[in-house]
């Protein structure tokens, strides 16, 4: 046994060293090939992935609460600056520009330096942008705090908070998507609330002021955003190597279900243990930055008989030998500094490679991107209409601003049961999106024929489920559109064409009603680009039903072909 062990070995060596040239001794080297794209053990549909839902939830609630709550300030900023309406709603206009424009940014900035640390700037940014409006001595001088600082922050914050969420499940994405977006409802209902308080206890500076530091929370909220990175490292494909079969105490475990290489990394002494049949060996690493592609490599320094190198960061190879006391191995993939600034100065080219213009290819996609244009001026309008029109029906101020948190509250329940229905009408998700959308086209249109608080309350009570039931589903709709995978770019270029009707919206609104003089022409507008989206959702039903019967045709066509 011994000498056919010895004769398998020797031919293990010859082939071994026809494959690799970077060691001068001829000695056996075992290549452990690594996915040039770390995967990582994420929790999905469990553990942290709940804890990642709830910060989202709540961050929620704080961008959209700061959001929709604007129509509440909009009386007070009327009451103070004494500018029209147009003017005030420019402020609006800003603020949901940039919360939805930064969308492609923002998320290209999480691939970057992760969700984390984006959404924590943006928090950073937005209380900001509050704090220093509660100083603002124009109306001019609230265009840059609360529209542009708060506005960034806000896009900073929000987008990449779905995109994060929406990732962590599967199975249960629809009812997932659902308590995310409930957030966005429930700031709906306690933001406004806050406001009046505020402004009624410590006026409209003393309410800015405490607003911004309340958006500070945002920032706690972004550090329970675990990283990818922070998970175990799945490296498929490898042999196994462990420290006498036997796990250290304090270790992190790499591992895959099929053929996987195991490392067991002690968290104090950041050592590997690898034992082999004749001798054991401790490995040192020694963690460094590496210019390339802003990734890390390992210096390995070996104590006895087993070496390593690190070439690149695409493999690991062990070698039977004596090396250096120090290796550092970057000649396979090295860049020159020339290089390296080369690429430094091609961030715009590298930002406009992550995007993934060829789903603008997709006449599916292209229409559900339109439609949502149509849909967001029409629910974003109610936040800007609403307490402004109670006051012109006669309604006292408490009143007006307690239209907006019924609204809120049930569009909360319209969105968890939105989640509920995804999840189990998995087939029927757009046709009942669709629905809603009639539904809440609609119901806008019947806004007018109410005067009374009574009516109105009623109506909003009616009205919330529908405008629930299809904000949310808009992520979902995306994801069945495109997957799963091109979701950060769709859900950009979405974000950045709703951001021009979020642009268009208040100015627009603000401007017919200083022209007819009620708020009633605005709202039958909103009612009717909401009925033209749901035309579009149905046009791109019967196309996207009419390619896959064809392809089907085609395919089937085919296949005959090949029998005969």
């Amino acid at each position: 046994m011994t000498k056919e062990n010895s004769q398998l070995r020797d031919n293990d060596k010859e082939e071994d060293l026809n494959k690799t040239e970077d060691f001068l001794d001829p000695s056996p080297v075992y290549d452990l090939p690594m996915d040039p794209k770390p995967v990582h053990d994420v929790p999905i549909d469990r553990g942290w992935a709940w804890v990642i839902l709830f910060s989202t939830f709540t961050i929620g609630i704080f961008v959209i609460g700061g959001i929709k709550s604007f129509g509440v300030l909009l009386m007070e900023f009327a009451r103070v600056y004494q500018v029209s309406k147009s003017q005030l709603t420019i402020i609006q206009s800003i603020t949901g520009f940039f919360f939805m424009s930064l969308s492609p940014f923002s998320n290209w900035l999480c691939e970057h330096y992760t969700h984390q640390k984006v959404i924590f700037v943006g928090g950073l940014l937005a209380s900001l942008g509050l704090i220093l409006s509660s100083f603002a001595p124009s109306i001019e001088f609230m265009y840059f705090t609360y529209g542009i600082l708060t506005g960034f922050g806000f896009g900073l914050s929000f987008p990449p908070s779905v995109v994060i969420c929406t990732r962590q499940f599967n199975k249960r994405r629809g009812m997932a998507n659902g308590i995310n977006m409930a957030g966005s409802a429930m700031g709906g209902i306690c933001v406004p609330i806050l406001m009046q308080v505020l402004i009624d206890q410590f006026g409209l500076k003393g309410c800015m002021l405490i607003l911004g530091s309340v958006m500070a929370h945002i920032c706690p909220c972004a550090l329970l955003l675990r990283p990818a990175h922070k998970y175990p490292l799945v490296i498929r494909g490898a042999v196994e190597l462990s420290s006498n079969g036997q796990p250290m105490k304090g270790t992190q475990k790499y591992s895959d279900k099929k053929d996987s290489i195991l490392i067991e990394s002690c968290k104090k002494k950041k050592e590997i243990e690898c034992g082999n049949v004749e001798n054991e060996v401790r490995v040192q690493l020694i963690k460094q930055h590496s210019p390339l592609m802003s990734r890390k490599h390992h210096k390995v320094s070996e104590s006895s008989s087993l070496g390593a190198s690190i070439a690149g960061i695409s493999s690991i190879s062990l070698s039977y030998q004596n090396i250096p006391k120090e290796l550092s191995k970057m000649d396979a993939l090295s860049l020159t500094e020339s290089d390296l600034e080369h690429k430094k100065s091609n961030k715009c080219y590298e930002f406009f490679q992550n995007l993934n213009f060829s789903l603008f290819k997709r006449p599916s996609f292209c229409l559900l991107m339109v439609a949502f244009f149509f849909l967001a001026y029409s629910y974003h309008s109610i936040f800007i209409i609403l307490p402004s029109y109670g006051l012109e029906r006669g309604l006292s101020t408490y009143q007006s601003m307690f239209l907006i948190p019924a609204f809120g509250g049930v569009d909360v329940i319209g969105r968890l049961t939105a989640g509920f229905i995804n999840d189990k009408c998995v087939v029927w998700r757009k046709q009942i999106f669709i629905v809603y959308a009639i539904l809440h086209g609609i119901g806008y249109l019947f806004i007018p024929v109410f005067s009374d608080f009574t009516g109105i309350l009623a109506w909003c009570t009616a009205f919330g489920i529908f405008t629930g039931g299809f904000n949310g589903t808009f992520v979902i709709m995306i994801v069945d559109c495109v997957g799963i995978d091109m979701l950060p770019s769709a859900w950009g270029f979405t974000c950045l064409f709703v951001s021009v009707s979020f642009l268009l919206n208040p100015v627009f609104s603000g401007g017919l009603t200083d022209l007819s003089g009620s708020w009633t022409t605005a709202i039958q507008v909103g009612g009717s680009f909401a009925l033209f989206s749901a035309s579009l959702l149905i046009i791109e039903t019967i196309i996207t039903r009419g390619s896959r019967m064809n392809a089907k045709n085609t395919q089937k066509k085919k296949v005959e072909y090949d029998n005969t």
